[in-house]
């Protein structure tokens, strides 16, 4: 007799929010759960960018121009975020479609490491480093994904 499992994953451009013990929302890349969701926008607007273009925004907010300039400041740091239309968002769905499932097959969609494709990031750089310049599992979630492959083979050969 074979089992059917579903890991069931909700792609929305729309943002997505948790709220902390002060009720404040915080954005969201993904929440994971039975549905998991995971947000195009959420991808862009939930790590944070650099420091620094931070600064520059508020720089030229001050001066009542940042309508103006906000495309040159993003120009300087395109690098080193994920903007809406950017090639390699899917890329970085990839790592966040990898935790949604790692979450369905373990209860755990992260791990520590910034090499990993499952790393929790917090920040764009963050974002880019483990997703798009790593873009792999590190040893520990190999062997993880290795076990569970042959685990399924045995069970489909029974």
């Amino acid at each position: 007799r074979r089992c059917h499992y579903f890991c069931s994953i909700i792609l929305t451009e729309r943002l997505i929010a948790t709220y902390d013990e002060h009720k404040r929302p915080h954005i969201r890349a993904a929440v994971y759960g039975d549905p998991s969701v995971i947000s195009l926008s959420g991808i862009v607007e939930g790590p944070a960018k650099p420091k620094e273009y931070y600064a520059y925004k508020d720089k030229f907010t001050k001066l009542g121009v940042l309508a103006l300039e906000e495309p040159e400041v993003k120009r300087k740091f395109k690098s080193r975020f994920i903007d809406y239309g950017d090639k390699r968002l899917n890329e970085a769905l990839k790592g966040y479609v990898s935790q949604a499932i790692f979450f369905y097959m373990t209860g755990e969609p992260f791990c520590p490491k910034r090499a990993c494709r499952l790393f929790n990031s917090h920040w764009q750089e963050d974002l880019i480093y483990s997703q798009i310049k790593i873009g792999k599992f590190c040893g520990r979630h190999k062997t993880a994904l290795k076990a569970i492959r042959e685990k399924n083979d045995r069970e489909r050969l029974q």
